[in-house]
């Protein structure tokens, strides 16, 4: 069941006349480049999004008060992307919402149940929001999307608003310059010693009205990274910061432990260094991975989880499966396996499921 969108008067497809998510030299707004040039950045980004995009997405249907796996599973949970794998979908939403703080979907195909089967994610810089009179418009491109077409997936939501920030948007400052440098910058432009830039007209004469006008325009190009144009004859003037304060600025950038800290991941998996020089054992590293499923995936991984069941019938619902990302030891999965046959939470067969071994009676 393909759904009857508006901009398909127009054209084939809503991408025939650009380019959606597919690449990661595409995906990313110039912000987002920039905050992958830090390592740690880039380090905490992709270890979350790959582990994310690894587990197993089930869906599932609760019958009797027990989940029961559905036997056959919806196309969103193994194949939703449009020319991409479940893995690189997967993977490009959990970026999205990372670096940005939204991942946007635009619903391409429905299944015969009405499911979302083919869902494209759409470059977060291209995708604005708007609440007018309480209700959450979404815009692509300037173009209104049906609410119903999209699925969105939001990072750290403040009150009152829909959209996310990602955790770089939500410790911008601290990422950016650190705490000394936020001290330092706050002091030095609120004091008003000097303007951060001069921006003038080399021939006329600007009354307040056209400059302030013009200063916000600036200010939005700049905010925006993009270039701007204006008439003739202007001129940009930085004001420069003396040579050891650009040395004292670049000497504070954030340390890969704050970027663990702000992405909760471990300090020596972005580059970082262990509390107190301490040495990394396997005790230890096998507590790390299971901290690391909990305390890091697991939220990430329940946005997408409470986003995705609403496209799902009643009673149904998507759970990623995060322990298949926590690898034990052999004796340690066989003591486990013992217990929950023991205790009767599993069966023969789901535990040759986990060892991926055939089931029992089974040629092949």
């Amino acid at each position: 069941m393909k759904l009857s969108l508006p901009w398909r008067k127009r054209s084939a497809h809503p991408f025939a006349g650009g380019t959606p998510w597919i690449g990661s030299s595409l995906f990313l707004s110039r912000s987002s480049k920039a905050a992958l040039g830090i390592v740690p950045v880039y380090a905490a980004t992709n270890l979350i999004a790959d582990h994310l995009a690894s587990a197993p997405l089930h869906a599932y249907r609760e019958i009797a008060g027990r989940p029961q796996r559905l036997p056959e599973q919806p196309s969103l949970c193994t194949d939703p992307g449009v020319g991409l794998d479940r893995y690189s979908w997967v993977h490009q939403a959990a970026t999205s919402v990372l670096l940005q703080g939204n991942a946007y979907g635009l619903i391409n195909e429905l299944d015969g149940r009405g499911i979302p089967s083919k869902v494209v994610w759409l470059r977060p810089e291209e995708v604005s929001i708007t609440v007018v009179d309480g209700v959450t418009k979404y815009l692509w491109k300037g173009n209104e999307l049906p609410r119903a077409d999209v699925i969105h997936v939001p990072g750290y939501v403040l009150p009152g608003s829909p959209k996310g920030l990602s955790p770089i948007g939500l410790f911008r400052e601290q990422l950016e310059t650190g705490l000394e440098a936020q001290a330092f910058g706050r002091r030095f432009f609120t004091r008003g010693v000097l303007p951060n830039a001069i921006f003038k007209h080399q021939k006329l004469k600007v009354d307040p009205a056209e400059a302030a006008a013009v200063r916000a325009r600036l200010n939005l190009s700049i905010e925006n990274h993009e270039p701007m144009v204006l008439g003739s004859d202007w001129d940009y003037t930085a004001v420069q910061l003396p040579a050891a304060d650009v040395q004292f600025l670049a000497g504070v950038r954030a340390t890969a432990n704050q970027v663990a800290a702000a992405y909760r991941v471990a300090p020596e998996d972005v580059g970082g260094s262990v509390e107190g020089g301490a040495s990394i054992t396997y005790k230890n590293l096998e507590m790390d991975q299971l901290r690391f499923a909990t305390r890091t995936l697991r939220p990430w991984a329940a946005r997408f989880e409470a986003v995705l069941n609403r496209y799902l019938p009643e009673g149904e619902y998507v759970r990623f499966n995060l322990d298949a990302s926590v690898r034990a030891d052999l004796i340690t999965r066989y003591k486990a396996h013992e217990i929950a046959l023991k205790n009767g939470f599993k069966t023969i067969d789901e535990v040759r499921a986990l060892e991926e071994m055939a089931p029992m009676g089974s040629t092949s």
